[in-house]
């Protein structure tokens, strides 16, 4: 019984071209883009904390890092798109301290004040953070909801007024209502203390969270307990 002799596959034309290697960024490549990012950024935030947004130019950056204005373009585009870029690396921060700041067996009040006394310490420990803020508030204040960071900050509020204030039903957006008024009160102490740097850190957070705590008690009472209409 004769048995069929396998198929080979067919040889490859000698003439087929050659793969084109996908093209990957040399590690020098890399380590340059990242030196010169840091110099923008190192320059942009002296910038930003001393003339502020409105008042500074791209020019003014660009001098400061002694990097060519072509990579600014490249990189940024804009001297809005690098202040962006330095806000979202701030909200990193701070959600990350105040993060470690929590501690499970803590209180309304005492969360509140730890958070606060977390982002105070953290903020101003970075030179020129409390003049970037002060400088540049209205910006901040205009995109400070609009930014995934400040949301995954919200939402980790959230989940903590719900474990430490327990209520039987609270509509998702009065709750985030509560959360973001919180996390404006924040921004208003940061500001406080920018203005007057000598203040107590301490005073101010427990102040601080003793008012935001109180107001979270006070408008979950109102919820649950909504006044009679007339």
């Amino acid at each position: 019984m004769k048995t069929n002799p396998q198929l080979s596959p067919p040889d490859a034309p000698t003439d087929a071209p050659a793969r084109r290697k996908a093209y990957r960024t040399s590690r020098k490549r890399e380590m340059t883009r990242a030196f010169k990012e840091e110099a923008f950024e190192r320059a942009a935030w002296t910038v930003f904390s001393t003339l502020g947004l409105d008042a500074a130019t791209v020019r003014d950056i660009v001098s400061l890092s002694a990097v060519s204005p072509g990579s600014f373009y490249n990189y940024y585009k804009t001297k809005e798109k690098i202040f962006d870029i330095l806000l979202i690396k701030v909200a990193d921060r701070v959600r990350t301290v105040v993060q470690q700041s929590r501690c499970p067996t803590d209180n309304l009040d005492m969360m509140l004040t730890r958070s606060n006394q977390a982002v105070l310490r953290e903020l101003i420990s970075i030179n020129g953070a409390p003049r970037f803020f002060e400088l540049n508030q209205h910006h901040i204040r205009a995109r400070l909801f609009t930014m995934k960071e400040t949301r995954d900050m919200l939402e980790d509020l959230k989940q903590n007024i719900l474990r430490l204030m327990p209520v039987e039903s609270i509509s998702p957006d009065r709750l985030s209502f509560i959360a973001a008024t919180l996390l404006t009160m924040g921004l208003e102490s940061l500001l406080y203390m920018a203005r007057n740097p000598l203040l107590d850190i301490e005073q101010i957070s427990g102040l601080s969270g003793s008012m935001a705590a109180g107001n979270v008690r006070g408008a979950i009472a109102f919820l649950c307990n909504p006044p009679p209409e007339h």
